[in-house]
């Protein structure tokens, strides 16, 4: 009689690393007690500087199914990311942040939904904020339906990537999961290529706690950020034949006003507040919208 396990797909966890000691810990747990158990774990240090390559070492000792490596020079997110992704085995693969906490059902439960799910090639899960301490801050709520995603991506990025898994079955064996270039925007790239290949949806419980603190990756420089995002979605109209909703492209435009004409530490105050409220459609309604067509209005009266 086969054993249970081996009839369950074989998932491959994929993390990168960089001075994430702080809270690198609380991260590999997370996926150590995981209900679901036929994972491997592959952990990429990108030349930290702080004792993370120390615990790497510590955990690889307790548990087989951590594989860790180290990057000597620092390369940044997309390429420790990608080179994970080679030494990957598992025909479902899920990303992790070395800084977040995953719900102890997310993979059982990401797997479950694409195993029910045939039109999907990838899902996320829906996040509580935690800051520093681990403490909860807010929430952020993500749509559901592919058609929402699709139609919103053009408004915010609509899935969380540490939530993401991929079912890569349904992609190319030469299928580029990031470009070098695209660091700290790398997820919005990411997406676009995904939807060519299938539905990307999201479960609607809350399977992960994304951390907010000073040395976010994606905040170290919010304006580099916003405009390579930009840039994914400028691309994707003409590679991918990505059509924008005309509340969309009209969002994009005021938001790109907006990063603009405000100093890089207004950007940053703005970002947190509408972290913690939450991402929904009624939010953008009532909470972003008036903000940058304010924006947009001095843009005008700056630039007449």
């Amino acid at each position: 009689m086969k054993n249970k396990k081996n009839l369950q797909p074989f998932v491959s966890v994929v993390m990168p690393v960089y001075n994430a000691g702080d809270f690198l810990v609380e991260a590999i747990e997370s996926i150590l007690k995981q209900t679901y158990k036929n994972f491997e774990f592959i952990i990429v240090d990108d030349a930290s500087t702080d004792n993370s390559w120390k615990i790497l070492k510590k955990y690889r000792k307790k548990d087989k199914r951590i594989r860790i490596y180290k990057i000597e020079e620092n390369v940044g997110v997309s390429q420790t990311v990608k080179f994970a992704i080679e030494k990957s085995n598992g025909n479902f693969l899920a990303r992790m942040d070395a800084d977040d906490i995953a719900h102890p059902q997310r993979l059982e439960k990401e797997v479950n939904y694409l195993l029910k799910n045939s039109q999907t090639v990838a899902v996320g899960t829906q996040c509580l904020l935690i800051n520093k301490d681990g403490k909860t801050i807010g929430k952020k709520i993500f749509p559901t339906k592919f058609e929402d995603i699709y139609r919103y991506i053009f408004t915010f990025i609509p899935v969380q990537q540490p939530t993401l898994m991929i079912n890569k079955t349904k992609l190319p064996k030469d299928f580029e999961y990031y470009y070098d270039s695209m660091d700290t925007a790398e997820e919005m790239e990411l997406l676009f290529k995904l939807f060519q290949y299938g539905k990307v949806e999201n479960i609607n419980e809350k399977l992960h706690y994304y951390r907010l603190h000073d040395k976010n990756t994606s905040l170290i420089n919010l304006k580099k950020t916003f405009l390579l995002t930009l840039l994914s979605r400028i691309k994707a109209i003409f590679k991918y034949k990505y059509s924008p909703t005309l509340s969309g492209f009209l969002f994009t435009l005021a938001q790109s006003v907006l990063i603009l004409l405000l100093p890089s530490q207004w950007i940053l105050f703005l970002y947190k507040k509408i972290r913690k409220m939450g991402k929904s459609k009624e939010l953008i309604k009532k909470k972003i919208y008036p903000v940058l067509r304010i924006a947009f209005r001095l843009f005008l009266i700056f630039f007449k």
